[in-house]
């Protein structure tokens, strides 16, 4: 749908890490044109894309890894297979080198295959390139993922992640929608969700407003901007994604990190457990949970047990991580006897 208008994206030039730390408290995405500008990767890819790949081609581990294809009439659009049981794209297992050879072939060729390389962990297939590419905005240590390919289409999703991503050869589109627009956004099962995350159901560019009527109002309230080879865009947690690539060849390489605090590190298990505990109860009972919750999970009235000493306050104001492992156990030991498990050996 080229002729909507959009919202823009704020765009900026680099900040500093402190400035980044405050641009990051408004929770909104934010573009960092030429963040990246200075990058090998990009200067290569800037010449061509055999040029770029020659340079990848020089830190790859040689390890096998997934290269998705999909068929040509798809037009590179990566999606849930037509009845929603798994993803309409197959994967061929091979190295980097062998998958880039297969994209420089398809370069001119407007009949080829979709293909593309998939967040590839760039410290396991090609470990020279973080020492190479220094990224000093996100968290250190964070790892960065690479995604490679011709003119493929990510549809509308959003990750559990703050994530940074910078365009290395190509030109991409992102359009975005806040995480108040779950709602109208249609969202797809999870378990054969292209990516296993959560993903939009509608076609951006040529959408059913009979199946999914409430879509108007994301396209009301969505935001849209075109980066360029060395920009980067920062996404917050929580904000729905839908990357286009727009040129022959396409790479961009990303940062994932969460925010400080969380004592699990899967936060799908516990909403998938709140799913199987809440979703069939009576309406009344659902409402009393959803209050417990926000009180005591979310926090939504303050600190729920601040009329309690700090050393009096118990599990309900907070898991000292002392006992972390002693919930996680109770937790098992909770859960085990549904499927018929003893509970797990403490240790």
């Amino acid at each position: 749908m080229d002729n909507l208008e959009f919202a823009a994206i704020e765009s900026r030039g680099a900040p500093t890490p402190d400035e980044f730390a405050q641009l990051r408290l408004a929770a909104k995405p934010v573009i960092f044109r030429g963040l990246v500008t200075d990058w090998p990767a990009v200067k290569r890819g800037k010449i061509g894309a055999a040029e770029l790949f020659d340079y990848l081609r020089l830190m790859d581990s040689g390890k096998m890894q997934n290269t998705l294809l999909a068929a040509p009439e798809l037009a590179g659009r990566l999606n849930y297979n037509a009845d929603y049981s798994g993803q309409n794209y197959s994967e061929q297992a091979e190295t980097v080198g062998v998958a880039l050879d297969r994209l420089l072939t398809y370069e001119n060729n407007s009949s080829a295959p979709a293909a593309f390389i998939q967040s590839l962990p760039l410290n396991d297939y090609m470990p020279e390139f973080a020492r190479a590419h220094p990224m000093t905005l996100p968290p250190a240590e964070t790892p960065p993922r690479a995604w490679i390919g011709n003119q493929t289409t990510v549809q509308t999703h959003f990750d559990v992640s703050e994530n940074m991503a910078c365009v290395v050869a190509g030109r991409r589109r992102f359009t975005l929608f806040a995480p108040d627009q779950l709602p109208n956004l249609y969202i797809g099962p999870l378990e054969s969700a292209p990516g296993r995350t959560p993903v939009s159901t509608v076609d951006l560019d040529n959408p059913d407003f009979e199946a999914h009527p409430h879509f108007r109002r994301a396209l009301d309230n969505g935001y849209q901007a075109g980066l360029d080879a060395g920009d980067a865009i920062y996404i917050p947690m929580g904000w729905f994604h839908h990357v286009r690539a727009l040129s022959p060849v396409n790479m961009l390489v990303n940062y994932w990190w969460s925010a400080p605090g969380a004592q699990l590190k899967q936060p799908w298990a516990a909403l998938l457990h709140a799913v199987m505990a809440f979703r069939n109860l009576p309406d009344a009972d659902r409402q009393v949970w959803q209050g417990l919750f926000s009180h005591f999970a979310f926090l939504d009235n303050g600190e729920p047990m601040s009329h309690l000493p700090q050393d009096r306050r118990g599990f309900l104001g907070g898991v000292p991580d002392m006992h972390r492992g002693s919930q996680i156990y109770e937790i098992l030991a909770a859960l085990g006897p549904e499927i018929g498990l003893d509970p797990p050996p403490r240790k």
